[in-house]
């Protein structure tokens, strides 16, 4: 039998998750909790992998099929000790960077949810009354556009949108233990990369706390955009209207969120215009935004 020197050990870039407690029975995990779990370790790695490559991840970002030997991990055989599950690359120092960078995307996220505490976010209704009255007082002279912000956006921007894009994977390959059917499990990670090793050790309580951390929205900074509306969806009793509109100065399309089925009235004398101004706040997403394509809340029309 082949033996593991210290030294190929350390060499390794190592992704393991230690499952215990009620989600295991006899030291093995259903299929389907094995099959998500090895899926949202992936995903994890191609985020990384994507922010590497490109100093940023956006949405829909995929892999080329020439990325995937830096990007790919190999599955060792299970463990016995409830359950663990490794995944780990010698095949190059790259592999150890992508851990490194998981790692440090969990460690803010992974304090607010083990203190117990989220910060709240000035709620989007208040935000949203604050961003109204301005725009309606305002002379339009100190709002930027969209563009502007597109073109030099804030760096919490993007450093929040990689981070919540590789711990959004993280969420759910915790989240089987924090059902209630299942409370008292756990599930600790640990990463070993080129510069450390960590660990984070995932209760059911935790990983509850944690999604509501990933999850957090709130709004970003007025602007004005030059868009054409494509689509008006007035929504129904269990979801917000919204809007499909076309950023003209970009040329990319963007989802508009709408409050009430006032701004779906709001906005439904311009769905056929070739263009209109638009009061809009971006929708950050654990304090990140994806300049590509990320989504908008409707504040007004700016006239």
């Amino acid at each position: 039998m082949a033996t593991t020197t210290q030294a190929e050990i350390q060499a390794e870039a190592i992704f393991s998750i230690h499952f215990d407690g009620p989600i295991t029975k006899d030291h093995m995990l259903t299929l389907r909790t094995i099959a998500k779990t090895y899926k949202h370790m992936q995903s994890a790695i191609d985020r990384a992998f994507l922010i590497e490559k490109y100093g940023q991840a956006w949405k829909h970002a995929r892999l080329l099929r020439e990325d995937y030997e830096q990007a790919d991990f190999l599955a060792r055989y299970p463990r016995e000790g409830g359950i663990i599950l490794d995944a780990i690359s010698s095949a190059h120092v790259g592999a150890r960077t992508l851990i490194d960078r998981i790692s440090s995307a969990l460690v803010a996220p992974f304090a607010k949810a083990f203190d117990g505490g989220l910060e709240e976010s000035e709620k989007i209704a208040s935000r949203l009354a604050e961003a109204r009255g301005r725009a309606k007082n305002n002379q339009l002279l100190d709002i930027p556009t969209l563009q502007s912000l597109i073109e030099n956006p804030p760096i919490e921007w993007s450093q929040g949108y990689n981070a919540r894009a590789i711990c959004k994977e993280i969420d759910q390959l915790v989240a089987p233990i924090s059902s209630e059917a299942l409370s008292g499990s756990i599930a600790e990670l640990t990463l070993q990369g080129a510069t450390k090793r960590m660990q984070f050790g995932f209760t059911s309580e935790i990983a509850a706390r944690f999604h509501r951390v990933i999850a957090s929205r709130e709004l970003g900074p007025l602007a004005i955009v030059n868009a054409q509306i494509r689509q008006l969806d007035r929504g129904n009793k269990y979801s917000k209207p919204t809007a499909k509109i076309r950023n003209l100065d970009s040329r990319r399309e963007a989802t508009l969120h709408l409050e009430s089925d006032s701004d779906f009235q709001d906005l439904h004398p311009y769905h056929t215009a070739q263009s209109v101004r638009l009061f809009v706040a971006p929708f950050l997403e654990f304090g990140g935004f994806d300049v590509h394509g990320g989504d908008l809340f409707y504040v007004g029309i700016a006239e």
